[in-house]
């Protein structure tokens, strides 16, 4: 029983030994870095001659703020050229259609014509033929004897209805033909109108890249172009901050390398400013060691060597663009403890 009670001993002791150790034996984790913004490179996706550089370096943007101004030589000649296509081909097919309709006007009129005429002469026929029977009625009062012979006068009207429809109806045919026309010959002219028109609006939003604006609000950083200078498609024309950083470049001495990990919560306060502070995770580690700037150094004079860290923080924060900032353990991300990876290989 005194053995179980000494082992019972002994772990309770050894617990808190390992409690205290944990809550004041543990060494604060102290590094330095410096605060960046993020950078853009504003640049063109063809050649251009810049006409005005409205901003300099430091100066500080709003959000489409004119930055420069620009011309692409060959653009313009492009649109002066689509619109003049444009312009014939609209009218090639305007005449094209008042022709088809003049067309398609003479021949109903030339219908119109024929169908007068043959339609007068039946109606000519029509009336000497209510004559003759009227006639014919009047000899049947008297007791004349009836004759019945072949009408001529209704053959006659038969004849000329055939002769009319003979005559109108490849006219008719025409104009449904021409009509027809009007549709299916404007589908091409259609076509090929919307493709210019295309390509006019793809150059015209080209054209309005040429006055480049700022993305956001923010700052400069430099400016690589001047007025009256030709520069090629891609190069930069101007590098561009944001307002204010999101990204804490620190360096971890490599006696304390293990003691930083992903995931892990990292207080950054001014190095100038202490009540310029902001809280941020790990979120990248450099896969090499390599000098510490001698900015970041406690003793610049003595080359040190570390582990770069990435750590990123709200954009809501004070610091400036490359500022020296203390960077200083808050909360460790227990799922990349060292010592969780050490007990898990026993």
């Amino acid at each position: 029983m005194k053995r179980y009670t000494i082992y019972i001993t002994l772990l309770l002791v050894l617990g808190a030994l390992w409690q205290l150790q944990q809550n004041y034996g543990k060494t604060t984790v102290l590094f330095y870095g410096f605060a960046e913004n993020k950078e853009t490179e504003i640049n063109l996706d063809f050649p251009v001659e810049v006409n005005d550089v409205l901003v300099t370096a430091g100066q500080k943007v709003k959000e489409g703020q004119l930055l420069i101004e620009a011309t692409q030589s060959n653009l313009g000649r492009k649109l002066n050229t689509l619109d003049q296509k444009i312009s014939a081909l609209e009218a090639k097919n305007k005449i094209r259609i008042e022709d088809t309709n003049a067309e398609i006007k003479r021949l109903n009129a030339q219908i119109a014509a024929k169908e007068n005429e043959i339609l007068s002469k039946i109606k000519q026929l029509q009336v000497q033929r209510n004559i003759n029977r009227s006639l014919a009625k009047d000899l049947e009062s008297i007791d004349v004897p009836n004759n019945k012979t072949i009408d001529p006068l209704a053959i006659k009207i038969k004849n000329l209805k055939k002769e009319l429809k003979l005559a109108t109806q490849p006219l008719v045919v025409q104009v449904d033909q021409l009509e027809k026309s009007l549709w299916s010959g404007n589908a091409p002219a259609k076509a090929q109108l919307n493709q210019l028109e295309n390509e006019r609006n793809y150059y015209t939003s080209e054209a309005s890249k040429l006055s480049v604006t700022a993305p956001n609000d923010g700052v400069i950083g430099n400016v690589f172009c001047k007025e009256r200078e030709y520069i090629d498609e891609f190069t930069t024309l101007i590098s561009f901050y944001e307002k204010n950083p999101t990204m804490i470049k620190g360096f971890v001495h490599e006696n304390l390398i293990l003691e930083v990990n992903e995931g892990d919560v990292i207080e950054v306060i001014s190095h100038q400013h202490s009540d310029h502070r902001a809280t941020g995770a790990v979120v990248g580690m450099g896969s090499r060691i390599i000098e510490i700037p001698e900015r970041l150094r406690k003793n610049p004079a003595f080359k040190q060597y570390g582990r770069e860290v990435l750590i990123e923080i709200s954009p809501d924060n004070q610091f400036l663009q490359k500022e020296k900032v203390v960077l200083k353990m808050v909360k460790r991300n227990e799922s990349s403890n060292v010592f969780t990876f050490l007990s898990s290989k026993f």
